[in-house]
């Protein structure tokens, strides 16, 4: 169903046509002469959600906003208009191309199929590319986006966006690598939990018809509005919620798996293609000894609060870290030597009171090897989550910064994400060829 706020926040005019013309409205304050005209191709939730976040970036214009759908056109529009900014319509990403000749960079958040084919548009016409995860629904045409990058010379960032939150940043470099805090990884737990949803409608009065949709690939209004639910347009609920949590692995073993086993099904939706739990087993060989990481996605319970975080296991201690605060904890193994040294340094953030506090007589009834105290990470995100991932990417258009999730780093994943679905559906253990993460 589709919520009064949705509704409200689309603002249905119904005299809009398919493409209108373009009307440069005011930059957005604190722009400068180096302004940067964007566009938008997706404007569906999570295009207006890049797009609400990226309007909080200095001196960035949206000058086009391209989707299939009027109804999202003139949301994204409504929204534009309160940073008294105009964006020409498109429904045809191609006529957007050719139309718009002052774009510099574009977002990219359609369904996971059309990704490629846009992205590598938009490369060939010269502009820079922000792209939603996952990059395609095939290895070789996500292959096919970086190498388009790399002849374009164009810039292409995948949204893998824990890469640029400064809080991942600090585990990997300082606590995992300078500190050593966890000494020798053995195990990493990850989870992602999603609690029942109904699937999502739409306004019938704004409806497209059949045969309309037929021509952009979808058989009706449903498969538009819930496309993540079907093989044809999407990689499924791992490649939804588990792509993050493969590529922060990948990224913090400084490795790739060596094989797969995964289970799953459809447990609960029953009208959907994809299953709505995965599990995964991810075997690594780090240059200290062999990773094993357990990946679950579920998309029937919320296991206690739409829970999401990815647990990285050591000999000398553990580190939880999520996106969301409240999930993300630091723990030293009793054995390891104190943190007290890292504490005064500013690595961690520890509350004395509770470091002191004693074991209770139960757990040591239980042979409990003490309390296990939590230390919280010493660095704060006071930004959407989207914010520090979209900075990189326009800070690296004007050549002040380097990508932190191009597209050849972010393939990586797309492996993990293809290799998952395949051991899915073979029911058995999967070895990676070294080939299949070349470019």
């Amino acid at each position: 169903m589709l919520n009064r706020r949705e509704f409200l926040e689309a603002g249905i005019s119904a005299g809009v046509g398919l493409a209108i013309a373009s009307k440069r409205g005011a930059v957005h304050a604190g722009a400068t002469d180096d302004a940067l005209n964007v566009a938008l191709i997706g404007a569906g939730a999570q295009g207006r959600a890049l797009m609400q976040t990226a309007l909080l970036i200095p001196a960035l214009r949206f000058a086009a906003v391209c989707d299939i759908w009027r109804y999202s056109r003139n949301a994204a529009r409504n929204y534009l208009s309160t940073y008294k900014q105009e964006a020409a319509e498109y429904a045809d990403y191609q006529e957007m191309l050719a139309t718009e000749k002052g774009l510099h960079a574009a977002i990219v958040a359609t369904p996971d199929f059309l990704h490629a084919e846009q992205s590598i548009a938009c490369l060939k016409a010269g502009l820079h590319v922000y792209c939603e995860k996952p990059m395609s629904t095939s290895l070789e045409s996500a292959r096919s986006m970086v190498r388009a990058a790399k002849e374009t010379a164009k810039l292409l960032q995948i949204g893998y966006q824990r890469r640029s939150n400064p809080r991942y940043q600090h585990v990997e470099s300082v606590l995992l690598r300078k500190a050593r805090l966890a000494g020798r990884l053995t195990h990493v737990s990850g989870e992602w939990n999603h609690g029942v949803k109904d699937d999502v409608g739409w306004p019938k009065k704004f409806a497209m018809r059949d045969e309309e949709l037929k021509r952009y690939g979808y058989d009706d209004m449903h498969a538009l509005r819930n496309w993540r639910a079907y093989k044809r347009y999407s990689l499924g609920r791992f490649a939804d919620f588990g792509a993050q949590q493969a590529d922060a692995v990948n990224w913090f073993l400084g490795t790739v798996p060596k094989s797969v086993l995964a289970g799953g099904g459809i447990d609960y939706y029953k009208n959907h293609e994809w299953p709505d739990t995965v599990m995964a087993i991810l075997n690594y060989e780090t240059a200290e000894g062999p990773v094993r990481a357990l990946l679950s996605v579920r998309t029937t319970t919320a296991g206690g609060g739409e829970m999401t975080f990815e647990h990285f296991m050591g000999t000398e201690g553990s580190i939880k870290i999520s996106e969301k605060p409240k999930w993300t904890k630091v723990f030293r193994e009793p054995h390891a030597r104190p943190w007290d040294e890292w504490v005064r340094q500013g690595y961690l953030a520890s509350k004395e009171a509770a470091a002191k506090k004693p074991a209770t007589s139960e757990e040591e009834h239980v042979r409990e090897t003490g309390v296990v105290v939590p230390y919280e990470l010493p660095v704060a995100l006071h930004k959407p989550l989207h914010q520090p991932h979209l900075e990189n990417f326009f800070d690296a258009v004007r050549g002040r910064m380097k990508l932190t999730c191009p597209g050849e780093e972010a393939f990586r994943a797309e492996v993990v994400i293809h290799k998952v679905n395949q051991a899915l559906d073979a029911k058995k253990l999967l070895v990676f060829e070294p080939s299949e993460f070349q470019v």
